[in-house]
């Protein structure tokens, strides 16, 4: 202040601290200079103060940034000087010298007595008051506790490494012999041998409508048809990943059905998903993409199928597909990736082109999210006007080995046109694949079509099992419902012991199709031997089946048959 003074061209004035040093040994006098000295200052304090807001209220009202910067400076000049009188009269008051002052405020502050006494009650030892003295003796202990408790800690750790570390065992052991491996911990076990079981999924039979919610198209040819229950609660049965339900529908007067995988997971239980490409020679695709929309409802049975992967007995699979036969593929993904399935998930696809690659985005966005999902697609052709950094022509078998590191000890599913199916199983046995680590679903043409009704004699009275049989064994079967000249020369009999009824069974024709042509009833959806609906039991005889891909070990040990896939040269009866 007496610099800023002198700055201002007063004279400096003589400073108040060391005045104030020498009380309360001061005289009179001294006391009287020091106190209108200190009321001069308050005055000529206030007096600045009051001078310098109006001047920054003035300088405001004109949108003078720089004098209002002065006069906050004068402002705080002023209050300086009107603190330094009020600190004077306030020492000459109580009679102490500044530092006494400072030192009963630091002592407020902090709660310290004064020496001597405290106002807690008498002084504890060192100078503290008992409060202090048991709070701070309570802290020590606890530290030294924790530090009782830490050194404990320290040697029982020491003594464990010292009894593992120890070798009675080697002194005991003849010199030579190597030292045995440890057992393995039971986690490091788990690791190595497979992954944790899930719980395995069961699926429930069932038939009746579901609307469809939505449509989405997925490529130009492609769309996924969500169905919902028709009171919109959960879907009516429950399903496997890989499976597929059967579609009917009357087209033109005609009855017409197709399979198709269910692409959602078993995870999302408000509604079910198919996606479906439109075939030219498919009635039923076209019949999906040209004429359903949103709110129609379509006639529902299922779910079928055994191309099935829930994530158990195994600790890694291998999903090759071709084209469309993605779909079982993606249930089987949505389905992992849902349950966090801690093994390794390998995608191989091959597609005609960029245009067609059917869940390109979601697969790009579930490989991002789980780095143990591996997806590797062929193109044969790049589209105009798209990017693609992948491979490029047939799926080779260098590229199946880059995709799918020590495919020979994975379990592999694959899904696709019976040529890329064919071409990929023998890609698969140069790799030294077993067999039995392959399952297949193949994606044939769209068939289904019930034939029309054919003219056919009236049906001769019913006759025993028995007689039947018989008649067969003296080869004196009745003419069949069949047209004359499309059966061919019979060589065998085929014998319907449930309906009662027999016909010639040329090698070129299946059990289907003669069913058919006679009026017998048994149930198909597929007719590519993959579905399994037309399983029928065969009592006698022996069959041949081109594939039988829907059959499981327990159906072909109780000699069950695909109806749609058998043929015999010899006689053969049937449960239908």
């Amino acid at each position: 202040m007496e610099a800023m003074g002198a700055m201002m061209g007063g004279p400096p004035k003589k400073q108040l601290y060391p005045q104030l040093m020498e009380l309360p040994a001061m005289t009179p006098e001294a006391r009287s200079r020091i106190d209108a000295d200190a009321r001069d200052r308050i005055n000529t304090g206030n007096a600045a103060l009051v001078q310098a807001y109006d001047d920054y209220h003035r300088a405001m009202t004109n949108n003078d940034i720089a004098a209002m910067s002065a006069a906050v400076t004068r402002q705080r000049a002023a209050l300086a000087e009107l603190e330094s009188g009020t600190a004077g009269l306030r020492a000459l008051a109580e009679g102490e010298a500044p530092r006494q002052i400072g030192l009963t405020w630091f002592r407020d502050q902090m709660n310290l007595a004064p020496a001597g006494m405290s106002p807690e009650g008498p002084v504890g030892p060192f100078g503290l008051s008992w409060f202090h003295f048991i709070s701070m003796t309570a802290v020590a202990l606890f530290a030294l506790a924790m530090a009782a408790m830490a050194a404990r800690r320290h040697r029982r750790s020491i003594a464990l490494v010292n009894r593992l570390t120890s070798a009675p065992a080697a002194a005991l052991r003849p010199v030579g012999q190597p030292v045995p491996a440890p057992p393995p911990a039971p986690w490091r076990t788990a690791e190595l041998t497979s992954p944790p079981p899930i719980a395995p999924l069961k699926s429930s039979t069932w038939s009746g409508a579901m609307h469809v919610t939505a449509i989405h198209r997925e490529t130009p040819h492609v769309k996924t048809f969500r169905l919902v229950a028709p009171e919109g609660a959960r879907i009516p049965f429950t399903f496997v990943p890989g499976q597929f339900l059967t579609f009917s529908a009357t087209v033109d007067g005609k009855t017409i059905r197709r399979s198709y995988s269910i692409a959602s997971p078993p995870t999302r239980t408000s509604y079910v998903e198919i996606t479906v490409k439109r075939e030219d020679d498919g009635e039923f695709s076209r019949y999906l993409h040209d004429t359903v929309s949103v709110g129609d409802a379509l006639q529902v049975r299922g779910p079928s199928g055994a191309f099935t992967f829930d994530g158990g007995n195994a600790d890694s699979i291998v999903l090759i597909a071709g084209g469309v036969g993605i779909t079982p593929m993606m249930c089987v993904i949505r389905y992992l990736t849902d349950m966090t399935w801690p093994g390794e998930i390998f995608l191989v696809c091959a597609v005609r082109n960029t245009e067609e690659f059917i869940f390109r985005e979601e697969l790009e966005y579930l490989q991002r999210r789980w780095p143990k999902l591996h997806v590797a697609a062929a193109v044969a052709a790049r589209s105009e006007g798209t990017a693609w950094m992948g491979l490029e022509g047939q799926l080779s078998k260098d590229a199946v080995v880059h995709a799918v590191p020590g495919i020979e000890r994975r379990r592999i599913h694959l899904c696709g046109p019976p040529p890329m199916m064919d071409a990929i199983r023998r890609v698969l046995a140069e790799l030294g694949v077993p067999p039995d680590q392959i399952k297949t679903e193949a994606f044939g043409p769209a068939m289904g079509l019930v034939p029309p009704p054919r003219p056919s004699p009236p049906p001769p009275p019913p006759a025993s099992v028995t007689q039947l049989l018989q008649r067969v064994e003296a080869d004196t079967v009745p003419p069949s419902g069949l047209p004359e000249g499309e059966a061919g020369p019979a060589t065998a009999t085929l014998l319907f012991a449930r309906s009662g009824k027999a016909a010639p069974l040329p090698p070129d024709k299946t059990v289907l199709e003669v069913a058919e042509a006679i009026g017998v009833p048994i149930d198909y959806s597929c007719r590519v031997g993959t579905c399994g609906i037309c399983k029928t039991k065969l009592l006698a005889g022996q069959v041949t089946m081109e594939v039988q891909d829907a059959l499981t070990d327990e159906d072909k040990a109780s000699g069950t048959i695909l109806a749609c896939q058998a043929r015999s040269l010899g006689n053969v009866t049937v449960d239908a």
